[in-house]
């Protein structure tokens, strides 16, 4: 984890891990998954979803992932969190299988 911040960074994330009574690993777990004790995250409906699409035989295939996923390049075109579960929900796109953006975008049970 420490090649992934900063020593900064780290500090910060330590401080928030110990506030939430986390460890370290799972408070980062925790936001990564946009949930903190249950609650969405508010800025979650800030987010910003990259579609990639992939031409195949017969139409092409628009993939959702989160901000963070290693799979799209950059300058793909982007959904709002409410424009993703709108799209989401008439299965106009396919969650990407690497980030598993639904996630973030199904309500946890």
């Amino acid at each position: 984890m420490e090649t992934l911040f900063t020593a900064e960074e780290l500090v910060r994330i330590e401080a928030a891990a110990l506030e939430c009574g986390l460890s370290v690993r799972d408070w980062v777990r925790e936001v990564v998954l946009q949930r903190l004790k249950g609650e969405w995250r508010h800025d979650l409906e800030d987010a910003i979803w990259p579609v990639t699409v992939h031409r195949r035989p017969g139409g092409t295939l628009q993939e959702l992932h989160h901000a963070g996923c290693w799979v799209p390049r950059g300058g793909e075109d982007t959904l709002t969190t409410a424009e993703a579960r709108e799209r989401a929900a008439k299965f106009d796109v396919r969650f990407c299988d690497a980030c598993e953006p639904e996630r973030f975008l199904v309500p946890f049970e």
